[in-house]
């Protein structure tokens, strides 16, 4: 099985990243709760037979330095 994250823009790809192996999300730089207070998009699956799962992936940022 393959991971990666499907149909969304640019500013999210370049916010966070998906291993393909693990399907585990990582960010790719720190988060600012004054930016953006949470994020939503698209992982998707696939397996070596063609087929393919979706899920929705929700984040919502703490501020803590307040």
């Amino acid at each position: 099985v393959s991971y990666h994250i499907s149909n969304v823009p640019d500013d999210i790809r370049d916010v966070f990243s998906v291993d393909s192996d693990s399907g585990e999300v990582k960010t790719a730089e720190p988060l600012d709760f004054e930016a953006k207070s949470s994020y939503k998009f698209s992982l998707e699956a696939r397996d070596g037979g063609g087929l393919t799962a979706h899920c929705e992936v929700h984040i919502d940022i703490t501020d803590v330095n307040d």
